[in-house]
């Protein structure tokens, strides 16, 4: 009964806020540019540009791509810089978005990863809350899914927003300990005093590291989920590329995730394992439990991708393949020292 009870109590209070982005008008007060690093995302960016066609300026850097980015790009209307050679010492997505934020006018700037789409006045909506409230916003896309392997992303979506602080049950809801990766969105002259992307070129969780560096100035650093503004599809529907995504940096960003937090993600882990380990011995009672837990896990995943109730009936299948892929991915980055992402080994 007790590892019931703690899973119960753990569940509850790490995902106690909801993180759904908030209500903001649609006018914007200045304008604004969006910034999209591109390796060999010509497909993505077939769906993402017609989202941005009336949103302001729109900048694809192209990083040496192998395909037709740089040409989608042109003839979608945005403005296409191709990213010098990777110098020694930078991450291929820093320097690709330090080389687009050079050229940009805009005063407040949006970082977009090229696997996303805006929905209808997102890009708006986003610029409104940054120009009103003059903070570092990160947000992560609403996960739209389309087959079973993409929803075996439910736990480690749920890491990830439990390690930003902004779930859990003590903390101000909405304020970041971290970052997402996928959309930062900050004041242009703020962008430049903290040093760009220079500052954390080398980091491998990029906006986890810069929203990290602007918390420590004082700035105002808030993360959001993208439900109704931003949204993404992650990885094709195969087991695979569900795999290999998730195991690009999910070790690396867990080991950068604060001590409280990561605290707080493996009480809740061990917990539910637990329980589950000993229903045999709880009996029925454990039916009190499997239901709470289920419940609970729907309220929180609806408001992060199109998870349904049925997807949370069978979070012990979630919670089996999060172990498995977590230790692959500690093995890759810390024994063989690298992991692969779109051609290139990062470490």
């Amino acid at each position: 009964m007790f590892w019931m009870v703690a899973a119960m109590v753990t569940t509850a209070g790490l995902f106690r806020h909801r993180v759904s982005f908030p209500k903001t008008g649609t006018k914007t007060k200045g304008s604004f540019s969006t910034i999209i690093p591109a390796r060999n995302e010509e497909d993505n960016l077939k769906r993402l540009l017609p989202t941005l066609a009336e949103s302001g300026e729109v900048i694809v850097v192209d990083d040496n791509s192998e395909d037709e980015t740089a040409e989608v790009a042109e003839r979608s209307g945005a403005r296409v810089i191709r990213a010098p050679e990777l110098p020694e010492g930078w991450m291929g997505k820093s320097w690709a978005c330090h080389n687009g934020a050079k050229e940009a006018s805009g005063e407040t700037l949006i970082f977009l990863d090229a696997d996303t789409w805006m929905e209808e006045e997102g890009t708006e909506r986003i610029v409104r809350y940054v120009e009103d409230h003059d903070s570092l916003i990160t947000v992560h896309p609403y996960h739209v899914m389309k087959s079973f392997p993409e929803k075996l992303s439910a736990v480690f979506h749920s890491v990830v927003y439990a390690s930003t602080g902004i779930t859990a049950l003590g903390t101000k809801k909405g304020s970041s300990l971290g970052g997402f990766g996928p959309c930062l969105a900050l004041p242009a002259s703020l962008y430049r005093n903290l040093g760009g992307h220079e500052a954390i070129r080398g980091e491998v969780t990029e906006h986890l590291a810069f929203s990290r560096k602007a918390a420590e100035q004082g700035i105002p650093v808030k993360a959001f989920s993208g439900r109704g503004v931003l949204s993404m599809r992650m990885y094709p529907a195969s087991f695979r590329a569900v795999t290999a995504g998730w195991a690009k940096s999910f070790a690396s960003g867990a080991a950068s995730a604060s001590p409280w937090m990561t605290i707080w993600n493996v009480a809740w882990i061990s917990s539910v394992f637990s329980f589950l380990a000993r229903i045999p011995d709880i009996g029925w009672p454990s039916v009190i439990g499997y239901t709470f837990l289920s419940g609970w896990l729907a309220r929180f995943w609806k408001d992060i991708g199109n998870f349904h109730i049925g997807d949370a009936l069978l979070f012990p299948v979630h919670f089996l393949f999060f172990i498995s892929l977590f230790t692959y991915s500690l093995a890759s980055t810390f024994l063989l020292k690298q992991t692969t992402w779109k051609g290139r080994v990062i470490t």
